[in-house]
């Protein structure tokens, strides 16, 4: 095997070589390993994604790292070396990233290649940023992990949509995360982080529901969309999420209420953001069913927060 010729800069991409400055932290989005140029070792090559910039780098190592995958959040450590061809960046090598970081707005890395929908990922990035750093922090551990953020961005919403355009399940969350703030305008004493959150994450625990089957005719529920479902999934995710997190309980046990209460009868007990959600969906999935919104808003109980 031999390292790969020259080819020319994607249209829309930045030359790694011009690049004034590396971002913090990247999406893995393509990795391909060769064997060295002297017969050891290995020549690593990867296509790393950030906030609409692709970058090409390259980099040799004593071994495989098996721990990279495709769709992981990574850091790049610069180093002096040459590369094979002029838009490859050397760089001494890139670190997955283990632990969530608060900091980073997850929908800034959201490749072009998994969602062609730009202004939806920058949606999404403005209500991430709404949201209270702590609540960011526990989105971010909810989603760390690529495969299932992967899953998440573009999954079905249900077996019936399938063969429809895929992110479904991420268009709808966003759409109702923006109803929801809409309908929150000039309310008082409605936590609107825990309203975005709550949207985001509503149906997140899709991500593991479906499966494409095994004849390649459309989907089909996974063992754990068929014994568990997404409603529980998603509880899981976040008992794990929160030891990875640091979440006040008085925010972490409201965005759970939420996220129950939303899928128990209406008549049952309900914080105001349960309610507000409860109506948003209504929109969402069909304007003319929703009545008496005021009223199902009104009898909510406001949040200690």
């Amino acid at each position: 095997m031999s390292y790969p010729m020259n080819t020319p800069t994607p249209s829309g991409t930045t030359s790694p070589v011009e690049a004034k400055a590396l971002a913090p932290y990247y999406r893995l989005t393509s990795l391909t390993r060769l064997p060295g140029k002297t017969g050891t070792g290995v020549y690593n090559e990867a296509t790393l994604y950030h906030a609409g910039d692709t970058l090409r780098i390259g980099w040799t190592s004593p071994t495989v790292d098996s721990r990279l995958r495709r769709g992981d959040i990574v850091t790049v450590r610069e180093g002096r070396a040459r590369a094979p061809h002029p838009e490859v960046l050397p760089v001494l090598r890139i670190a997955r990233v283990d632990h969530p970081v608060a900091a980073v707005n997850p929908f800034e890395l959201v490749p072009s290649s998994w969602l062609h929908d730009r202004a939806l990922a920058q949606r999404a990035k403005n209500l991430w940023e709404q949201m209270e750093r702590p609540l960011q922090h526990l989105l971010n551990a909810v989603l760390w992990d690529g495969a299932r953020f992967y899953r998440y961005v573009t999954g079905p919403v249900s077996m019936a949509e399938y063969p429809a355009p895929p992110g479904g399940t991420f268009r709808r969350a966003v759409a109702l995360a923006e109803e929801a703030v809409l309908l929150a305008d000039g309310l008082p004493n409605v936590a609107r982080g825990v309203l975005i959150a709550a949207a985001l994450l509503h149906e997140a625990g899709k991500a593991d529901d479906f499966r494409i089957a095994a004849d390649g005719s459309g989907v089909t529920l996974s063992e754990r969309g068929r014994w568990i479902g997404f409603e529980y999934t998603l509880l899981e995710w976040l008992g794990v999420a929160r030891t990875k997190s640091i979440v006040p309980d008085a925010l972490y046990h409201l965005l759970v209420h939420v996220l129950i209460a939303c899928h128990r009868p209406p008549e049952s007990p309900q914080a105001i953001e349960t309610a507000i959600l409860r109506v948003a969906r209504g929109f969402i999935d069909s304007p003319a069913r929703v009545r008496n919104a005021d009223r199902l808003i009104a009898c909510a109980s406001p949040s200690l927060h």
